[in-house]
């Protein structure tokens, strides 16, 4: 899929998708106990043009390297497929997909990975030695934590391409637990994705 889960608004700042390289990481007092809140967001991958693009262009320049080939992204209200160049900041791509139209672009104009997501589901997971999931609450709001069951799904609906939606975690340590690196708690986000037709 070509939605991610971010830590901080702007969505400069990607979690790792199951490999750990760049972890929604907080230090924990295992001793004592601890309970700490974040909230997190859910964006489609998107970047912008650093330079204008005429209407005939099929290669562009991207301000960060982003997609994949055999993607769609929408600039505007264009739709362009990738045909290489997919994880570069330098695409070759077909212009005018799903009968839009091809036009000029402006510097600076945002770039959206191309597809809507229906159903969206967000899922604390621990696949690995004793289940602490349960350790997770999430909900829509921080107020809402606090009914929130533990280690339940979180039901976030629809999302259309350009938009961002939010929710919160909160992470319940219990006194006496050796916490230190914990690493196998994952989100697990499920929904249906749609190209924009």
């Amino acid at each position: 899929m070509a939605i991610h889960l971010y830590l901080n608004e702007a969505l400069t700042q990607q979690i790792s998708e199951g490999d750990f390289s760049r972890p929604e990481a907080e230090s924990y007092n295992g001793t004592d106990g601890d309970i700490k809140d974040r909230q997190l967001y859910v964006a489609n991958e998107q970047t912008s043009l650093p330079t204008a693009i005429d209407a005939a262009q099929t290669s562009i320049a991207l301000a960060d390297p982003r997609f994949a080939d055999g993607e769609l992204i929408i600039i505007d209200g264009e739709q362009m497929l990738i045909e290489s160049g997919g994880g570069t900041a330098n695409l070759t791509v077909q212009r005018g997909v799903a009968n839009t139209a091809p036009t000029a672009h402006d510097a600076g104009t945002t770039i959206y990975s191309g597809y809507d997501y229906t159903g969206l589901v967000l899922d604390p997971i621990d696949e690995t030695g004793t289940d602490e999931a349960v350790w997770y609450r999430l909900a829509l709001t921080q107020a809402e934590l606090d009914t929130a069951t533990q280690g339940a799904p979180l039901n976030l609906g629809d999302k259309a391409f350009q938009q961002t939606l939010s929710f919160w975690r909160r992470c319940t340590v219990l006194p006496g637990t050796p916490v230190q690196n914990k690493l196998d708690i994952k989100l697990r986000l499920t929904g249906t994705e749609n190209p924009i037709l």
